[in-house]
């Protein structure tokens, strides 16, 4: 069973993920989560099922595979260059939060309610994803890119990159045109 989820989740959601994140990284946001929706209804539903139990586990693998990487982009894309460290600083305790209360949360619904009620206990929180997604449309989660072309290619917004000094203060940040070392 993991193997199944481990499989689809590198080979589907993560190459998927790299195919669609510069061109298409709004709907690819809301399409994530709306699958995971989808996988954990379909596992309240249809638990019962092992051929239904091992292809949900795989399709939750695509849904869940670039998840990471579709949020840490809009993340970067929203807090610019000079707060992209802070930005994923934050990501990184977030989801370190989110895995704890879910192990928590799961643990004692298996505990008090049975493996049966996991995906239902799961649930709220998929939706609560997927809302806040479609409900930031303007800034966290914008349709168009900044920094992207109408193709979704990648465009240069300036001919310098910005570079940390060693004091790791904002105040003290320079740039450099792009070739020079950091």
């Amino acid at each position: 069973m993991r193997r199944s989820n481990g499989a689809a989740e590198q080979a589907g959601g993560t190459w998927l993920t790299g195919v669609l994140v510069d061109r298409r990284l709004r709907p690819t946001l809301l399409a994530s989560p709306a699958l995971f929706v989808t996988v954990l209804l379909v596992l309240g539903i249809g638990s019962g099922a092992h051929a239904v139990l091992v292809c949900v586990v795989a399709v939750w693998g695509v849904a869940f595979g670039g998840a990471p990487t579709l949020i840490q982009t809009a993340l970067v894309d929203v807090s610019g260059p000079a707060d992209t460290d802070v930005a994923t600083s934050l990501q990184t305790t977030v989801y370190n939060a989110g895995i704890a209360a879910g192990s928590l949360t799961g643990g004692v619904a298996l505990d008090v309610l049975g493996a049966g009620a996991l995906p239902w206990t799961a649930l709220p929180a998929a939706v609560l994803a997927l809302a806040t997604v479609a409900a930031g449309y303007r800034h966290a989660f914008p349709a168009v890119r900044h920094g992207a072309a109408p193709d979704g290619n990648r465009v240069a917004v300036s001919p310098s990159v910005p570079v940390a000094c060693s004091a790791g203060d904002r105040a003290a940040r320079r740039s450099v045109p792009h070739g020079e070392g950091q």
